[in-house]
């Protein structure tokens, strides 16, 4: 039986919410700049702890890494790349904003480092719940959409789970994607880790880093094997079972990280409508791995495979999480 506390812990000035059970497990969640996993800490032994998600560490670093990083926050209403910011939805196209410097793209949606508001927290003997919302008014003209967003985030010490609901508040029909952007780390350089992924397809790129519609097989990492030096910025794509799943036949699809710490079984709900590609990239510093769950391939909003469509009013659920396996 274990004990559960909220603690307020602000990064710098930002606020930052710390979900603790009693031996000092944590799940930081830095709710001032993009709702995101900001740390994972567990006991690797009686003195030490192992911080399994990459993140901010000092106030400044958020404002240094964030706009290239985005750690662990909540991609929405599109994740990755939204071609030559621009879309186009039932007849009428719409001009977002160039937010990166090394392409002419959108990238990562609106709410990456936007104030998320505290909720509610709620504990018993076996875990822990917070839950934080987002509003976007969809005054901007690039996106006119208004929704509320709210991550659920529960945690056990050795797991979390995040159940992610958005809402369209406005009147009209609403285009929508998703994605969250964590980043894992088991203690060492990818380089000695050992990754399976779940049967997909690779999502074919142009010369704009833009997907075409085209896909081939990928069995690279299927069986499992060692990361070794390879660089990853792939999108792998659900099908089969995955993507076919009924609201009443959801299945998880797991992707596994394992070094010699221990193993980190990171799952996302796939089916209809809900995370059906993993996008997985590794940084220069080969110190972390994003391995991001998301909708679809980056740019839904203009070539529209699995793009969601939200009426007025109308909501939807996605859910993903991570167990860590000491050994």
């Amino acid at each position: 039986m274990s004990n559960f506390k909220l603690i307020s812990r602000p990064l710098g000035t930002i606020q930052c919410y710390v979900l603790q059970r009693d031996d000092g497990a944590e799940l930081e969640i830095l709710s001032g700049y993009g709702g995101g996993l900001n740390a994972w800490r567990v006991p690797a032994t009686s003195q030490q702890f192992l911080d399994l998600l990459f993140g901010y560490r000092e106030g400044d670093d958020i404002y240094k890494m964030g706009p290239d990083t985005n750690a662990g926050c909540r991609l929405a209403p599109f994740p990755g790349r939204t071609a030559y910011a621009k879309f186009t939805w039932s007849g009428n196209t719409y001009a977002l904003i160039n937010n990166v410097s090394w392409a002419p793209h959108a990238l990562h949606g609106f709410l990456q480092n936007k104030e998320w508001k505290f909720e509610s927290f709620e504990n018993d003997s076996e875990s822990c719940t917070a839950v934080f919302t987002c509003d976007w008014p969809g005054a901007f003209a690039g996106f006119p959409f208004p929704f509320k967003a709210t991550n659920k985030v529960t945690f056990t010490g050795e797991s979390y789970t995040v159940e992610a609901s958005v809402q369209n508040i406005g009147k009209a029909l609403m285009p929508y994607s998703e994605g969250w952007h964590p980043y894992y780390s088991l203690g060492e350089k990818v380089d000695c880790l050992k990754m399976t992924l779940p049967e997909s397809k690779l999502a074919l790129l142009d010369q704009a880093d833009l997907p075409t519609g085209n896909f081939k097989d990928d069995t690279r990492f299927v069986g499992g094997r060692a990361i070794g030096d390879e660089f990853i910025n792939d999108c792998f794509c659900l099908g089969g079972d995955f993507s076919s799943a009924t609201a009443q036949s959801q299945t998880q699809a797991h992707v596994f990280l394992e070094g010699s710490a221990g193993k980190l079984d990171i799952w996302q709900q796939a089916g209809q409508g809900q995370y059906n590609a993993i996008q997985i990239y590794t940084p220069p510093t080969r110190a972390s791995i994003a391995i991001e769950p998301m909708t679809s391939e980056p740019d839904a909003l203009n070539h529209h495979r699995g793009l969601i469509e939200i009426p007025p009013e109308d909501s939807r659920k996605f859910t993903f999480g991570t167990k860590f396996l000491k050994k």
